[in-house]
């Protein structure tokens, strides 16, 4: 079972950066703190005054800080 996660609002120990950006955003991958995202999860993050959706292709800890993590996603919007 997938979870959703909302970075929508970020702050300390919760926030993510875009790395990049492929095929007109279709594709991204980013890096961000916070714990409990695996792959397959969708996470939420701001698109100007509005929000998009992604699922998490793939899913990868850091060793130091342990809730660093890098990402690539693709776009899965809402049903």
């Amino acid at each position: 079972m997938s979870n959703t996660h909302d970075y929508t609002s970020t702050g300390w120990g919760h926030n993510i950066t875009i790395l990049n950006i492929k095929d007109d955003g279709l594709s991204i991958s980013l890096a961000g703190w916070g714990m409990g995202l695996s792959d397959n999860d969708y996470i939420i993050i701001k698109n100007g005054a509005e929000t998009t959706r992604y699922r998490l292709d793939s899913v990868e800890y850091k060793r130091d800080p342990t809730d660093m993590w890098i990402a690539s996603a693709s776009f899965a919007p809402r049903d």
